[in-house]
């Protein structure tokens, strides 16, 4: 279902039945006219041009209007009670006429009243009312003309309606209608009023009232229907900064770890951090440069993913923190945003469960093989960029990490000494001695060779 607004704006239920979804405003297209800012409204009847937009503002402003319709059926049925007893007692009509009157008029207006719970809509409301007020004028100009005091009270009494009509907030047409029964009414009974010469000053004050209620009530209405539009469009617009930066939030949270992106999105802009005890594991393919020529580049990209893809899985599993991958080489680190007594062990497991990951995939591009290095230490980490932040870390740590895994042996996860001692009674091993890595001192190192015991328990 779609809503036309004239022919500027459309409102539009994505696959909507019911008037009672939420409408959604499409934006205009580039050089396309503005949204009309009262909705499309018809110039008469100031009705939506819309039929489910007014239908739901039928419904809305209904609902806030019950009130006002209330108080204004159950102030006319007492003013009428009261009527009974005070118009005998200040003008010549007798008590025996007065009393019958105001009492039906009273349970007339009672019973309008009590019709409160059906007038759910603007438009029952305001035919309610409008009959009412027609009905109560019809009668109050009757009443005064016979009892003699047309110029006098009857035109007072009919003011009093028209304040009624501006607490009921009448709509324009329907305040329009009982417009014209009060004024032939009032026409006739002027016309055979005894003193016609009298009712000319009434006459002009009556006029006057009914244009310039008619001229307030149609500003009123306009001004209400355009805020009940632009009220639409706000809620719309703010759902629509919601929904984007909800998406922009959980980008957010996909490109860096949780920990980072909530200081990020509470407003911290220089993120550097140190990590006294941190595990860095380093894995890449080896010769992947000529499994990468072999292959047509979607293959490579599809081999990359399915393989990451189930390094992130263990990764996830293993608590441990992925930090960022460079072409075919795969960085993840341990012990960074949550204190892990184990973060070596789960390390190593981890590069032991790489291994495994590769040999499963090695009918792909005759055998996919890795090499690992891990190793323990300080380091240093936080956002570099600001068009497309990532978290990094630096520092000996990576650096010797990355040696291990370069300088190691395909197929093996090879460790430093620091790292060995975290994971000896949990692992098997074979000593390597100290090598020497480009650009650092020798380090002593292990190639792990199995678990002792499984899993991580």
């Amino acid at each position: 279902m779609s809503l036309s607004l004239g022919s500027r704006a459309r409102i539009a239920w994505p696959g909507a039945k019911s008037a009672d979804r939420r409408p959604s405003l499409a934006v205009p297209a580039e050089g396309a006219r503005a949204p009309d800012p009262g909705g499309g409204l018809r110039p008469v009847s100031l009705r939506f041009r819309d039929a489910a937009l007014e239908r739901r503002y039928q419904r809305e402003a209904g609902a806030e209007s019950v009130a006002g319709f209330r108080i204004t059926t159950a102030t006319a049925a007492t003013m009428w009670l009261l009527a009974a007893a005070f118009v005998p007692a200040g003008t010549p009509i007798p008590a025996e006429r007065a009393l019958p009157v105001g009492l039906a008029m009273a349970l007339f207006n009672a019973l309008a009243f009590a019709a409160s719970g059906w007038a759910r809509t603007l438009d029952r409301q305001h035919s309610i009312v409008s009959a009412l007020t027609g009905v109560n004028s019809v009668v109050i100009l009757w009443f005064a003309s016979t009892g003699g005091v047309l110029a006098g009270y009857g035109i007072s009494a009919i003011m009093l309606l028209f304040i009624f009509g501006f607490v009921s907030r009448t709509g324009f047409v329907f305040a329009a209608a009982r417009s014209v029964v009060i004024v032939v009414a009032f026409a006739a009974f002027a016309t055979s009023y005894a003193g016609r010469g009298r009712m000319l000053v009434d006459s002009f004050i009556f006029g006057a009232a009914v244009i310039g209620v008619l001229v307030a009530l149609r500003l009123l209405e306009q001004s209400r229907r355009r805020v009940f539009y632009q009220e639409i469009v706000i809620n719309e617009q703010a759902g629509a900064v919601r929904v984007e930066k909800q998406r922009a939030d959980a980008l957010l949270l996909e490109l860096l770890p949780p920990p980072i992106s909530a200081r990020l999105l509470d407003g911290e802009r220089t993120i550097a951090d140190e990590y006294p005890v941190v595990t860095v594991l380093f894995a890449d393919i080896a010769g992947f440069t000529s499994i990468a020529s072999r292959l047509p580049a979607a293959e490579v990209i599809e081999l990359l993913g399915r393989l990451f893809g189930r390094f992130d899985e263990l990764v996830a599993a293993r608590r441990l923190e992925k930090i960022k991958t460079i072409g075919d080489a795969y960085m993840v680190a341990g012990g960074l945003f949550e204190p892990l007594d184990d973060q070596a062990v789960r390390a190593v497991d981890l590069g032991l469960a790489m291994l495994e990951v590769a040999r499963e995939e090695a009918s792909i591009a005759g055998g996919i093989r890795l090499r690992v290095g891990v190793h323990s230490g300080p380091v240093i980490g936080g956002v570099i960029g600001r068009g497309k932040s990532a978290f990094d870390i630096w520092g000996d740590t990576v650096n010797v990490a990355s040696r291990l895994e370069s300088q190691g042996t395909i197929g093996r996860v090879q460790v430093s000494d620091a790292t060995w001692r975290q994971l000896e009674d949990r692992f098997e091993a074979e000593p390597c001695g100290p090598i020497d890595l480009r650009g650092h001192a020798p380090v002593e190192t292990y190639l792990v060779t199995g678990r002792r015991r499984p899993g991580l328990s």
